[in-house]
């Protein structure tokens, strides 16, 4: 046989003997198989949605027990601080009324310190009597407090007496109070020459002298407001 009859062969129709129901039973079959084959894989898509989907439920019902259980503890906080806006409305009262009663201290310890520094050699004090009026009002608001000649408000008022070698001694005195700072208008209430004391007169050089000046509204120390301003 020649490769020219292999060819007539290959070209030569084909008759197929079997019946047309086998080749259409053979072909349901493969289309059955393949639709098996489908539905298992829908099936398997099903399953593995309905497991994602389980676990994401179970995965949000944890964060919202977590999430409830946080908000009890909150809670539970919150109840145990509902005193403190309380607590912070009397700090605050107290701090106020502090600031309020505070306000026109005088210090009269920095004066009493300067006045040791700054008193002439010739002169010494005898007395002093120091007032403050505007604490006096703080704590009756019908106490007058006392203006300079000039209607300046004063918060008090310092009186000394004491001696000096002469005039010019007294005069001395009175400039070294002008020269601190609160004072305001120092005054000489009365000058006596030739006493020793307030109560015995005597020949001599000694001069009596009554002085006072005013207490400034510098004089106040306000170190309660420089606290709460934080300076």
């Amino acid at each position: 046989m020649t490769t020219l009859t292999a060819s007539r062969l290959t070209d030569m129709p084909r008759v197929n003997l079997l019946p047309p129901e086998i080749e259409q039973a053979s072909r349901l079959r493969r289309l059955q198989v393949m639709l098996a084959l489908a539905l298992l894989v829908v099936l398997a898509g099903v399953v593995m949605l309905f497991l994602w989907a389980g676990n994401q439920v179970s995965a949000a019902e944890d964060e919202l027990a977590s999430a409830e259980a946080t908000g009890a503890d909150l809670e539970l906080k919150k109840a145990s601080f509902a005193e403190v806006p309380a607590v912070r409305a009397e700090v605050d009262a107290a701090e106020a009324a502090l600031t309020t009663a505070m306000t026109p201290e005088v210090r009269f310890s920095f004066y009493l310190n300067d006045l040791s520094l700054g008193i002439p050699a010739s002169t010494r004090l005898t007395s002093l009597n120091a007032i403050n009026s505007a604490a006096a009002a703080q704590m009756d608001p019908a106490t007058v407090i006392p203006v300079t000649p000039l209607g300046e408000v004063t918060m008090g008022q310092i009186s000394y007496t004491g001696f000096a070698t002469d005039l010019d001694a007294t005069s001395a005195w009175l400039v070294s109070q002008m020269r601190q700072e609160g004072l305001i208008g120092p005054q000489a209430q009365q000058i006596a020459a030739g006493a020793e004391s307030a109560d015995q007169a005597s020949e001599g050089s000694l001069y009596l002298f009554e002085t006072t000046v005013e207490l400034g509204p510098e004089a106040a120390s306000e170190r309660f407001t420089k606290i709460q301003e934080g300076s």
